[in-house]
């Protein structure tokens, strides 16, 4: 998929039209994983192009609790009521009229993306691809036709999209075998004369010979990282930070005959061997640039253009400073969002959620309760500025980068953080100041992460077991110590997750350890966000076993390890995100499990409101107080968590109260209790 279609350069990237089959793919999620994420689908195809026509059909009155997720990402919900049998097709048949009246109303369109498993839809990605259009498939492996992946020029698998604590799941999902597909497309590259390819160009080229081809498919989180792992099939040129592939060549055979033969073959001329052709002249500025803003926009940071920023944060800090009481960055969101689209505004109001998120892992805020949370009330609002928050939203993403491993240059940062004419002074300024804080140390050129920073995470009361672990767990003596060991690792304990729970732990805590000893040793792509990824998994991997054993006293503090971690300031918070509900249902069944009463069954896709509930309002006595006595623990390692759940009660009001008042009751009366226990929290820290 090329930005230079038609003769004309896109400067955001392709233009995107996007079509969901929802009913096609809510109901195959809900069924294997869980609620659909929308979120996730189209933060994933906003990493294609700029989506310009996004639409969703279905009866959204058997989806209702969805209409929230749909409006956020502004998908335009069409209406097609559920009558008799045939809602199946007549869904099919409006989503495919559209995208062919938008193929001549709009030929602008780029790419057409088709969100469902429906073999039905075979034959309008056919026409498509006839009138030039670039198709892109997503769907669940388990509800997906073969002929409608096989027909798309690019198929996801909606599974490596939301499962992120399986690292390899090739083998379940029955795609190919990844290095024949590498082979192949480097055979065909050089064939054309084309080696050594660019490895964007190269992943091109395998998913022409299998749409379905992804490398989070086998584990791997970066392209780089797939074929660093096959360093014993291909050679990889490095000019800068891009990437040129090459297949790797049989060592020669020793050389036979006499030592004259071999004097004349050493003597033959040296036009007579062909060079490979140099890779293209790298261009630092660009290219450092376009992996900045890849890297930010992966950890859920997208860069916000200069101006679009400025405004938002403006209006932010009116919003705020109007209020007459302390609100949360959850609630000015909404109130700006509400007044963008009375404006008609719809640039600012896609960024409101970009600098919500740099606000909350910025310095600038001073929560209730003192964890940053969208939903925790500013303190001290009055005091803040427009320079201050600027300063905070700039050193959020200078953070992230170093804290990823990525190697910073002032000159390079600061057009992308501020555009093409902004002073690399600015940008050295703020690395000064972090470097003040005791959080960025000097490393070589660029920059690594503080000792005293990887200390403090390791030395958090709620890690207490995995710190332990880690120190008496020593590296691989077989294998390097570094990042890519590290991470070949974590695939491993990934793998074993579901087969051999002690064994993947080992593994992860393996991984966590060679991790740290390249972050000590201020290695290249040594990431403090991995290492707080491989401890999560550890925590996450070791609470569950315990919790299908029976040894409940066990499984909680490492319950509470994982989610001291799972914070939205923290780095590794859009890895773990989708893993917090389904890890919270657990932990609250625990107060159940304790004194062997009944607790809901299918934990894991229980929303955990309902499961506090359920646990808060036990028959028992005992229970109750279990379930009280652990959102006292909860609350030291994670308030945010508490208010999540204070406010996930609120969405089971409606439907419970229409069929009873004692489940009205329930709810508020929980409600009431996580409400106090938060305000004890803040009175506290505050």
């Amino acid at each position: 998929m090329e930005n230079r279609l038609n003769g004309e350069t896109r400067l955001n990237g392709p233009q995107i039209a996007v079509y969901i089959d929802f009913e096609n793919v809510a109901t195959s999620a809900e069924a294997n994983l869980g609620e659909f994420d929308v979120t996730a689908v189209m933060d994933l195809l906003r990493t294609r192009g700029r989506l310009l026509i996004k639409r969703a059909y279905g009866d959204w009155g058997r989806f209702h609790r969805y209409r929230r997720a749909m409006l956020e990402n502004g998908v335009d919900l069409f209406q097609l009521y559920s009558v008799g049998i045939q809602q199946k097709n007549r869904a099919d048949v409006r989503l495919a009229i559209d995208a062919i009246e938008t193929v001549f109303t709009r030929p602008n369109i780029d790419v057409y993306a088709v969100i469902s498993g429906d073999s039905d839809f075979t034959e309008l990605i056919h026409k498509l691809r006839d009138h030039g259009k670039y198709t892109i498939g997503i769907g669940l492996h388990a509800a997906t036709s073969d002929l409608l992946r096989r027909a798309c020029d690019e198929f996801i698998f909606y599974e490596t999209l939301v499962s992120e604590g399986m690292a390899d799941i090739a083998d379940e999902l029955q795609l190919p075998d990844p290095r024949d597909l590498l082979r192949r497309a480097l055979i065909a590259a050089e064939q054309k004369g084309e080696t050594p390819i660019f490895a964007g160009r190269l992943k091109q080229m395998m998913l022409g010979l299998d749409s379905s081809f992804n490398e989070a498919n086998y584990g791997y989180q970066q392209f780089r990282a797939f074929l660093e792992a096959h360093a014993d099939l291909v050679s990889i040129q490095e000019q800068g930070l891009q990437l040129y592939i090459s297949l790797k060549k049989p060592e020669p055979a020793p050389m036979r005959g006499t030592a004259a033969e071999a004097t004349q073959l050493s003597e033959r001329p040296a036009e007579t061997t062909l060079a490979a052709p140099p890779p293209p002249a790298y261009k630092p500025a660009f290219e450092l640039g376009q992996r900045y803003r890849s890297f930010l926009r992966e950890v859920n940071l997208r860069v916000v253009e200069p101006n679009t920023r400025s405004q938002a944060l403006a209006d932010f800090l009116a919003v705020l400073q109007a209020q007459p009481e302390p609100v949360s960055l959850s609630t000015v969101a909404d109130l700006l969002k509400d007044r963008y689209d009375a404006e008609n505004a719809l640039t600012q109001k896609i960024a409101v959620l970009d600098v919500t998120r740099l606000l909350i892992v910025g310095d600038a805020l001073a929560f209730a309760g003192g964890q940053p949370s969208s939903l925790a009330p500013i303190r001290s609002a009055a005091d803040l500025t427009i320079e201050t928050l600027a300063r905070a939203c700039d050193t959020a993403y200078l953070w992230r980068l170093v804290e990823g491993g990525v190697p910073v240059y002032a000159d390079q940062l600061a057009p992308v953080l501020q555009g093409p004419d902004a002073n690399p002074v600015a940008v050295t300024a703020l690395c000064d100041r972090l470097r003040a804080r005791d959080m960025i140390v000097s490393a070589g050129d660029t920059y690594a992460v503080a000792p005293q920073v990887i200390e403090a995470l390791l030395a958090r009361p709620a890690l207490r077991l995995a710190t332990a672990g880690l120190t008496v767990t020593p590296p691989p003596i077989d294998k390097p110590v570094t990042p890519m060991t590290a991470e070949a690792l974590f695939r491993e304990a990934s793998d074993l997750r579901q087969k051999d729970f002690a064994g993947s732990a080992q593994r992860y805590l393996q991984a966590a350890r060679v991790q740290l000893e390249s972050l000590r040793g201020n290695q290249p792509r040594a990431g403090l966000d991995d290492l707080k990824w491989y401890l999560a998994s550890y925590c996450s991997v070791k609470a569950g076993y315990a919790f299908v054993t029976g040894n409940y006293n066990e499984a909680i503090p490492y319950y509470l390890g994982f989610f001291s971690m799972a914070q939205e300031a923290d780095s590794v918070w859009p890895r773990i995100q989708r893993l917090v509900q389904p890890m919270a249902a657990y932990f609250f069944a625990i107060a159940g499990k304790q004194v062997n009463q009944a607790v809901p069954p299918n934990l894991g896709r229980s929303p955990a409101a309902q499961v506090a509930l359920r646990m808060y309002n036990h028959d028992s006595s005992l229970v109750v107080e279990a379930w009280a006595a652990l959102m006292d623990q909860l609350a030291d390692a994670n308030l945010g968590l508490i208010r999540q759940t204070h406010r996930d009660l609120s969405g089971l009001i409606d439907p419970v109260a229409q069929g009873s008042s004692e489940g009205l009751a329930r709810i508020e009366r929980t409600r009431a209790y996580l409400g106090d226990l938060i305000a004890r929290h803040e009175n506290a820290v505050d």
